[in-house]
């Protein structure tokens, strides 16, 4: 392998496995990665090895001993999905899209792939999945890739194999994601009555809602809805929709917006003022 493919994979490594504890225990903690005096010929191997200051504080934090903060580091790289499952074996089975929604419980989050197929991961999970400095660096570590000659990307533990993705796969673990490398604060959905302001017609454009409190701009995914409006049925301004509304809050640096998408349209009527008289 070029070094020039190497030393990025594993500087991206270290950052992926700081950034991911980061996440987790808080900016208090520290993980060191070093790089295996082993080599092989097209592979290399890296060791994952616990600082003192980890241990340490993991030991005041928890009032146990070392072993304790071992355990500590193995969860991360577990979370991470280094070892399968994880944040890797979500990102794997979204391959690339965005999840319709996610429904967090506790220490639970439902993610939604499709409207009919669900997975069921922990918070700590969401929580790297949501993270920039960790989805970036993941992407850094998978980068080698996309380079001519390099298949596949493993990792062995006791001489087995736990997790092997080949370079087609590559694109799934890209952090750049609908918001562009926007984090994802809140996904969530919730059943609303919207009153229409304006309306457009042609495709890919956003009516102009109000939901009696704030009015802002929300785009159509319902199929069927948008197919009655193709066949011609009308709707107009002051008409007023029963929804499942999507809204969707990212921030990036240091702005925070919120993306508002209608799911599915249960219900048409027409003006409050008409439907009242």
């Amino acid at each position: 392998m070029d070094v020039r493919d190497l030393a990025p994979a594993l500087v991206a490594f270290a950052d992926l496995l700081t950034a991911a504890n980061k996440e987790v225990n808080g900016v208090g903690t520290e993980l060191r990665v070093e790089v295996s005096t082993k080599f092989k010929a097209g592979s290399f191997g890296i060791d994952l090895s616990v600082s003192q200051q980890l241990l340490s504080q993991i030991k005041e934090i928890f009032s146990g001993n070392g072993a304790t903060a071992i355990s500590n580091a193995y969860t991360i790289v577990t979370l991470v999905g280094f070892t399968g499952g994880g944040l890797i074996g979500i990102l794997r089975i979204l391959k690339g899209r965005r999840p319709v929604r996610v429904e967090e419980k506790g220490d639970v989050a439902a993610v939604w792939i499709t409207e009919s197929e669900c997975v069921e991961v922990s918070d700590r999970i969401m929580r790297l999945y949501r993270s920039i400095a960790v989805r970036r660096s993941l992407e850094k570590v998978m980068s080698p890739l996309e380079r001519e000659g390099i298949t596949d990307f493993g990792i062995v533990m006791n001489d087995r194999a736990v997790l092997d993705i080949h370079k087609d796969e590559v694109a799934s673990f890209g952090a750049e994601l609908l918001h562009s490398a926007a984090e994802i604060v809140s996904d969530s959905t919730s059943r609303r009555m919207l009153l229409i302001e304006s309306l457009t017609f042609k495709d890919g454009n956003k009516w102009r809602v109000n939901d009696g409190a704030l009015t802002y701009h929300a785009s159509i995914e319902d199929k069927e809805f948008l197919d009655e409006i193709d066949s011609g049925k009308r709707f107009g301004k002051g008409d007023v929709l029963i929804v499942d509304l999507r809204q969707i809050q990212t921030v990036l640096g240091a702005k925070l917006a919120t993306e508002s998408l209608i799911v599915k349209v249960l219900e048409h009527r027409q003006s409050l003022q008409q439907s009242v008289l």
